[in-house]
């Protein structure tokens, strides 16, 4: 029973649609750095897995430019996607107006690859892999 209007179950169940409608929260607005931090580890997993797909075509006599054209692509978007990954964490620090504990996880995705870059440096500096 919704303000007396029982008799017409159509507009009743038009009118709790359109309720539904309005009280539904309206869609997150995403800063440029954060849709960034978001395609930077999923390009570099894109790209890491093309490399690793394209190793079939390395010993064909009639694809092997793939494997050279594709690799040599996908190495560099991987080394692009590591300087990208340390601009966009600095941008994200300067430029994003949110609390503290989401700034600090959006840094977090943001830099992940420029940290896992950083990381493998540092472990075959010390020998260590």
């Amino acid at each position: 029973m919704i303000a007396g209007f029982t008799k017409n179950k159509r507009f009743t169940k038009e009118y709790l649609f359109l309720n539904q409608i309005r009280n539904m929260k309206k869609p997150i607005q995403l800063h440029e750095t954060q849709k960034f931090a978001i395609a930077i580890p999923v390009l570099f997993v894109l790209s890491c897995a093309t490399k690793h797909w394209v190793e079939r075509f390395r010993f064909s006599d009639e694809f092997r430019w793939i494997y050279e054209y594709v690799g040599v692509g996908a190495l560099l978007l991987s080394f692009f996607l590591v300087v990208f990954s340390f601009t966009n964490s600095v941008l994200i620090l300067r430029d994003l107006k949110i609390k503290g504990f989401q700034k600090a996880l959006w840094f977090l995705l943001s830099s992940s690859i420029f940290l896992l870059f950083a990381g493998l440096i540092i472990a075959m500096a010390f020998n260590v892999a």
